[in-house]
């Protein structure tokens, strides 16, 4: 099958996209948002076509916004300095002031900030801290254990042995052996603290119609849940209102006062509002072409960082000739990532050459050393094996269909196109439904398949052991062929020292190339587009919007206009990079897919 028949597909995709988009474009859009009201000033509204997953509750919160909600409704005992890549060094203080480890790092003993309070003016202190672990991790077998939380997705029982208070503003976590990125595991969402008042020991806080202190079981957070609007099971807003009692506001947080978070139906109506001036910010999910069209008008910022979401290709190792190493290093080296990057994705994802993420500690691009579209070298990996261009590779390529990863059909084509452009590989495509596709997965009848994963927490150890994961049942985990790299991951996970940790996550990441038991492929951008007068964006590997730090400025000047594309880094400690571009148009992606497909005929 020639490249053209099949970059049709792909080039019809982009044109009904940019169609589809005419309706948006065509509205009126705020050609200076500079002059800002002081009312104005202190709303700031967000527009997403997320909802709330299953509830304000970090027992069970799972989703995205669940996720970043929470963070504006409660606070952890330390926090990552956003725009960081999550060493120890990263790690600041929150509700805890202090913290020291054990020489054998089993032992974690934090001291707490004291003269906090809940909006109820109950105090937060190390009963707080032991109530929250025991419930959401059912520590003492009286608390919550629910199977689709955090928690038990995220193996923290098999982490955390105990808590213990040791007294009143301090306590003591015992661990089942020493596990490196604890301080990294009490950042997230899932270790945020709750309010006793409404957190039930064995009772999960749910979504109550016109009770919105009853929804949630948070407290201690930069906000109060002042609203939560659900209609017909669907979310249409939440309302966070500024916490006077918040243990940081004398930091000046929260910079404003109300955040209105307003869930959108489809990508085109969240484009529209934000447009329209309905919404100030829009963060998840716009199309690529759609956050292209922003980038094109100077009322608008683009800020982004690297993101959570990362894809991969998977070898069903049981499966000849998938379990010769020569076949998989081939595949490797037929990919062209940053051209995927660029076509399909509008640089809305950034090439990805290692199982830990961009943006995150430690990373390396161990598997650069395949090039792109490196022919050659796939063509002699596989000529070893007896294959060449009267004996191809019969390659059989599963993606899944119900858009639970973005434009799958898209990626698959160029997959397909890719490895097909070696003249030593034949593939055949196949399709299913998510439900059907995981069922697959666990019946490994899928030889060849696209898979992803969405960060937990920031550190390597949430990505690395991916390769050699039982649950993706390729026939390569701790027990057979991926026992080196499971060695490698547990001394990096259990390491005392950042050197350790360093030097064993350095060492597994490079035989990960050698073995090519899953192939990298890219990772997601974390993209924010703001009204110009909207300071205080700082998207990154978490995910995390930051609510707390935005800030409406209240400006007289008009905005300049250029003609030019440029990226501009921001100054400060967080090397965040806005890009503002005000050139760009929709022929300009137009001619750029036909050179691309006419390049690759």
């Amino acid at each position: 099958m020639e490249y053209w028949r099949k970059s049709v597909g792909i080039f019809a995709t982009v044109i009904l996209t940019l169609l589809g988009l005419c309706s948006m474009i065509a509205m009126p859009v705020l050609g200076d948002q500079s002059a800002v009201s002081p009312e104005k000033a202190q709303v700031i509204t967000v527009g997403t076509t997320e909802g709330i997953e299953a509830t304000l509750d970090p027992a069970l919160a799972y989703g995205v916004l669940d996720r970043d909600v929470i963070t504006s409704l409660s606070s952890g005992l330390v926090d990552i300095a956003p725009g960081s890549d999550g060493r120890a060094d990263d790690i600041v203080p929150a509700l805890a002031v202090g913290w020291a480890v054990s020489l054998d790092g089993r032992v974690w003993d934090f001291q707490l900030r004291q003269g906090v309070t809940f909006e109820n003016g109950e105090a937060f202190n190390a009963s707080i801290v032991k109530y929250t672990f025991d419930r959401n991790c059912n520590l003492t077998g009286s608390g919550l254990e629910e199977p689709d939380g955090p928690q038990v997705n995220m193996g923290y029982k098999s982490i955390i042995e105990n808590v213990t208070v040791t007294g009143e503003y301090s306590v003591r976590f015992f661990l089942h052996a020493p596990f490196a990125p604890f301080l990294q595991l009490m950042a997230c969402a899932a270790s945020y603290m709750v309010e006793p008042a409404y957190a039930p020991m064995s009772q999960l806080a749910t979504y109550t119609a016109g009770d919105p202190r009853g929804s949630t079981s948070c407290g201690l957070g930069p906000y109060l849940l002042e609203k939560w609007i659900r209609v017909g099971g669907t979310d249409q807003e939440i309302w966070l209102n500024r916490n006077p009692a918040y243990w940081n506001v004398s930091g000046g947080f929260a910079v404003t006062e109300r955040i209105i978070v307003k869930m959108y139906p489809s990508s085109t109506s969240l484009a529209a509002a934000i447009a329209s001036g309905d919404v100030d910010v829009a963060y998840r999910q716009l199309t690529s072409l759609q956050i292209d069209v922003f980038r094109s008008n100077s009322a608008f910022r683009v800020w982004q960082g690297h993101g959570p979401l990362i894809q991969y290709m998977c070898f069903q190792q049981r499966t000849h000739p998938f379990d010769h190493v020569e076949v998989r290093e081939a595949i490797a080296a037929c990919f062209n990532r940053t051209e995927l990057s660029q076509w399909v994705f509008s640089d809305t994802v950034e090439p990805l050459y290692s199982m830990v993420p961009n943006g995150v500690a430690y990373h390396q691009d161990s598997f650069v050393r395949y090039g792109e579209a490196n022919y050659t070298y796939a063509g002699t990996m596989l000529a070893q094996l007896g294959f060449n261009e009267s004996h191809k590779l019969q390659v059989d390529l599963w993606y899944e269909t119900s858009g639970y990863y973005p434009y799958s059909e898209e990626q698959a084509l160029v997959y397909e196109a890719d490895l097909e452009a070696s003249g030593v590989i034949a593939v055949s495509l196949h399709t299913a439904a998510w439900i059907e596709y995981r069922m697959r997965r666990d019946s490994a009848d899928m030889p060849m398949f696209v898979y992803g994963w969405h960060q937990n927490f920031v550190d390597p150890d949430d990505t690395v052991s991916l390769p050699f994961a039982d649950w993706l049942n390729m026939g390569f985990n701790s027990i057979y062929g991926g026992i080196a790299q499971h060695d490698y991951w547990i001394k990096g996970r259990s390491a005392t020292t950042e050197g350790d940790r360093y030097s064993n996550y350095s060492a597994l990441q490079d035989l990960q190339a050698s073995e090519c038991s899953v192939v990298p492929l890219w990772q997601s951008r974390s993209i924010v587009i703001a009204n110009v007068s909207v300071s205080g964006v700082s998207p990154d590997i978490s995910d995390r919007l930051y609510s707390w730090r935005l800030e409406m400025e209240n400006r007289t000047s008009s905005t300049t206009t250029t003609d030019t594309t440029s990226i501009v880094t921001t100054p400060g400690p967080w090397n965040l990079t806005t890009v503002v571009v005000t050139s760009a148009s929709i022929a300009v992606i137009v001619v750029f897919s036909v050179a691309i497909i006419r390049s690759r005929r």
